[in-house]
């Protein structure tokens, strides 16, 4: 493949591969990642230079994608995946091992697959960092309905302990003024409930 028509063949498709894999990103699904991967990789098999025979493999975290005639016996170009600078996984594309050799892939598809194993790193720290703000918001809204459950709770109590304490104050009036046992016991249980009711 020397020509400089075949050549710029090969660039287009690779640009073209950069633009799909762009804007897969940007459009993804957060809640449906695993669609937006598998979309990577098939767009990915467009992009080699045999096409035809080209496979694709992504993990990266918890999700794991590939073209449905990916071996692991391929003979594979690899890209490491990072996100947030910690290895998570990798991208590969491959041809069958049998026809092919290292040697039969481009310089430009090693550049290629280190571009979009940037991009697919991005796309899960945005994702993570997402995430994250979705817990902490639930975590703040949860504080913030705890805090006004509080402050009722306070305002129910505030407003049972000022007739408890007038039951309470004149029951033990009364009793001072009681001489009738029967009636002393009573007061007494009404004093017992009140002081209840008011712990």
């Amino acid at each position: 493949m020397t020509s400089a028509e075949a050549k710029l063949k090969e660039r287009v498709k690779e640009l073209t591969c950069l633009y799909e894999v762009t804007s897969i990103i940007v459009n993804a699904d957060y809640d449906q990642i695993d669609a937006s991967l598998e979309a990577i990789v098939y767009c990915l098999k467009r992009a080699w230079q045999f096409e035809q025979v080209t496979e694709a493999f992504l993990k990266v975290g918890e999700y794991t994608v590939q073209t449905d005639d990916f071996k692991p016996n391929m003979v594979c170009l690899s890209s490491k995946i990072k996100v947030f600078n910690k290895l998570e996984g990798e991208v590969k594309v491959g041809y069958p091992s049998e026809k092919y050799s290292i040697d039969d892939f481009l310089i430009e598809e090693q550049t290629l697959l280190n571009n979009v194993a940037l991009d697919v790193g991005n796309l899960i720290e945005r994702k993570q960092i997402r995430d994250s703000e979705a817990l902490t918001r639930r975590k703040m809204e949860r504080t913030d309905r705890l805090h006004i459950l509080g402050e009722i709770t306070a305002g129910i109590a505030h407003e049972l302990n000022t007739p408890l304490a007038n039951i309470l104050g004149f029951a033990e009036l009364l009793t001072d003024k009681m001489t009738d046992k029967q009636s002393v016991r009573d007061l007494e249980k009404i004093m017992d409930s009140a002081i209840f009711s008011r712990e």
